[in-house]
């Protein structure tokens, strides 16, 4: 027991960061559903299928939703060690939307890339009941994850090294 203490002890930024990354990547993951689910009806390719407009829309409301909720979090419960005060919750923040605009880019391509892939394998669909609501498990879906991964561990390396550092203090030097 003493053991799985202090390895929480150890671990607890890093856990903190999958906890609340787990609750960042399902109301993401919600609002990119969402909008596919709805933005279909507007946007829809002959087979009644998401365009890639409408997937770049989906990653769109993923990734603002996704960097609110993080930013919050990450914040305020998981580096807890980081410099305080409202200029440096400024430049944080700064910081924050700036390397998740990068990591966007990077999973709306690996998204898209993975889409194509997936669809050229012929990755099988099926459905799954949840609480009385469809969701179609397919080559979109699964692509969603494979990008989802990646991000994670990218904006926590991100998050940890460059936005939430803690800056080494300079030691008083007396002048003489």
């Amino acid at each position: 027991m003493e053991k799985i203490k202090a390895f929480l002890k150890k671990e607890r930024q890093l856990i903190s960061y999958l906890f609340f990354g787990l609750i960042t990547t399902v109301v993401s993951l919600l609002a990119w559903y969402l909008t596919l689910k709805f933005g279909v009806k507007i946007w829809s390719d002959e087979n009644g299928e998401p365009t890639a407009f409408l997937d770049i829309l989906g990653s769109t409301t993923q990734w603002v939703s996704g960097v609110l909720v993080s930013f919050i979090t990450s914040k305020l419960w998981v580096f807890t060690e980081a410099d305080k005060g409202w200029r440096v919750a400024l430049r944080q923040f700064t910081a924050f939307v700036s390397s998740r605009l990068l990591t966007y880019f990077l999973e709306v391509g690996i998204n898209l890339g993975s889409i194509e892939g997936l669809e050229a394998l012929n990755c099988p669909s099926f459905e799954v009941h949840v609480f009385s609501m469809a969701f179609t498990i397919d080559a979109r879906l699964w692509a969603k994850a494979i990008s989802s991964v990646v991000i994670v561990f990218s904006n926590y390396f991100i998050s940890k090294f460059f936005v939430f550092r803690i800056k080494k203090k300079e030691p008083n030097k007396d002048v003489k």
